[in-house]
C-alpha cells in the first residue's frame, strides 16, 4: 500500500513495533522514511491493547482484542458516514496518544 504513494499513517504499540524490528529491521526502515507514511508508536503509558483499524475515505474497517491482547473476533466494518465518523475520533485518540518514529 505505502509503495502506491497514498498517504498513510500507521500506529503501533511498543510491543508490535518491537516485532516488527526483529522481523522486518531493513524493511521497517525503508517504510518509515517514504515520504507518504507517517509510522507513529505509542508511548508506554497508552493503551496497549489497542484496535487495529484502516479507516480510508470510503469505510472503516475495526479488529478488537480483548483484555488479554488476543482477537476476540469482534469486527466493524461500515461505510456509513457516522460510523466513519467515529473511527476517525478513535484514530485522532491514539494519534494524540503517540510519536512519530524517525529511521
Amino acid at each position: 500500500m505505502a509503495e502506491s504513494g497514498k498517504e498513510m499513517t500507521i500506529i503501533v504499540t511498543p510491543k508490535v513495533h518491537e516485532r516488527f524490528i526483529e522481523e522486518m529491521g531493513n524493511r521497517l526502515n525503508e517504510l518509515i522514511r517514504r515520504g507518504n507514511v507517517n509510522y507513529m508508536l505509542l508511548s508506554d503509558s497508552a493503551v496497549t491493547t489497542t484496535p487495529s483499524m484502516t479507516l480510508t475515505d470510503l469505510f472503516a474497517y475495526i479488529y478488537f482484542f480483548n483484555t488479554d491482547g488476543v482477537y476476540d473476533n469482534k469486527i466493524i466494518v461500515s461505510d456509513d458516514d457516522m460510523m466513519r465518523a467515529w473511527a476517525k475520533e478513535l484514530y485522532k485518540f491514539y494519534k494524540k496518544k503517540a510519536a512519530a518514529v524517525e529511521s
